[in-house]
């Protein structure tokens, strides 16, 4: 039978007492994180902080706009400021890890979640995966039931459920999108701090479960597009959130970084939405970006002096076009005298014989083609008229 410290004072006396401590081990805290192993773990995990240690996960999806999850992302704008479309062609290059608007993408599978204007949705989706040459390879899916994620008992866990039986589990998952707030909170009022709670927590189950970052596009109050729309519940535990403010004069809108946790605040780029026909005469909305993003601090002339990998590679090969086939265009108003231009037909299979272009996607290479002509000329980087193209002094 074991014999505790009471037992030794009451048979042997003090003495006995202080020899048994004598010979007893000093204790020593152990510093490798594993002390006190024997306890059952509790839910409420104590770490030292010299025990803290970097994860090697990656910060974002999007280079300084949409962070890696788990994580809650807010773009939110006016109706027909362009949101849905961006949001759209953002979370495409996310699929396709595909550099966006010169940032670095990590890719993932997507689940786009919305039950709103579906038709119109599709022939959104059909036009961009046109336009990016996206195939079944392309881990990028749509959902057109909106789960109800403003009631406790909602449909969170049923969703997870539903991705994860869809999506191998080697495909790591990046994101989940909800578009919109509003009609994954039908029938709840989303100013009321309750009810936006309870979808802020649902948003994280999912993010967490997944491992993802789940985006909710929202919208602005009526005369104020400065903010999102309902409690601040959503603003406090958003790690991103990005405005979108389409001038009306121009139909070009500008999407801003405007709250960031872990990083940098401010950043800001350009896009438009456009439509071309395809091989069929239907019309394609797209999605096309300007420019490159601007950077808290940086003035629109230092921005625009930025070229992307693929504008650099148009510029090499326009200048090849150039030096090989350009001539000074005589009684032009507009290409200054003794400068050198290029047809736009000639610049265009120059493009083809270099790669640049694909002969085998003549609808992409079309986009591809008026898309960076038009992006370099914003910068003033080249010149162009309908029919030539040339380098400025």
């Amino acid at each position: 039978m074991k014999v505790d410290i009471n037992d030794t004072q009451r048979t042997e006396g003090t003495e006995a007492v202080r020899a048994r401590h004598d010979r007893a081990k000093p204790y020593k805290p152990q510093t490798n994180g594993t002390a006190h192993q024997h306890r059952p773990k509790a839910r409420f995990d104590l770490v030292h902080i010299a025990d803290i240690a970097a994860d090697d996960e990656p910060l974002w999806l999007i280079e300084d706009m949409i962070p890696a999850g788990p994580s809650l992302v807010v773009i939110f704008g006016k109706p027909k400021s362009g949101k849905t479309f961006l949001t759209a062609d953002l979370f495409l290059h996310v699929a396709k890890g595909k550099e966006y608007c010169g940032c670095q993408v990590r890719q993932g599978a997507v689940v786009y979640v919305t039950s709103e204007g579906i038709r119109g949705f599709k022939r959104r989706m059909i036009a961009m995966r046109e336009h990016l040459s996206v195939d079944r390879s392309m881990p990028f899916f749509t959902v057109h039931v909106m789960p109800k994620l403003g009631v406790a008992c909602g449909d969170a866990e049923t969703l997870i459920a539903a991705i994860r039986s869809a999506i191998p589990s080697d495909t790591p998952i990046a994101a989940v999108v909800i578009d919109t707030l509003a009609r994954a909170m039908a029938g709840q009022n989303d100013a009321d701090t309750a009810a936006m709670g309870i979808f802020v927590e649902n948003c994280d189950t999912i993010a967490r479960a997944l491992g993802c970052c789940v985006a909710a596009v929202h919208h602005s109050p009526r005369g104020d597009d400065t903010r999102s729309r309902g409690s601040v519940v959503l603003e406090g535990a958003a790690d991103a959130i990005i405005s979108v403010v389409k001038e009306d004069a121009s139909g070009i809108s500008t999407a801003k970084v405007d709250r960031l946790k872990d990083g940098e605040e401010g950043t800001s780029w350009r896009f438009r939405v456009t439509a071309d026909r395809n091989k069929e005469g239907v019309f394609r909305p797209l999605c096309e970006t300007i420019g490159t993003v601007a950077r808290q601090g940086e003035t629109e002339t230092s921005r625009n002096k930025k070229l992307t990998g693929s504008q650099q590679r148009f510029m090499d090969v326009l200048g090849e076009a150039i030096d090989d086939h350009g001539a000074p265009v005589k009684g032009s108003t507009v290409i200054p005298a003794g400068i050198k231009a290029v047809g736009r037909e000639q610049l265009r299979k120059c493009l083809f014989d270099a790669g640049f272009l694909d002969r085998e996607k003549p609808d992409a290479a079309r986009s591809t083609f008026s898309r960076s002509i038009n992006d370099l000329a914003g910068k003033h980087v080249i010149g162009a008229t309908d029919q030539h193209i040339w380098l400025p002094r």
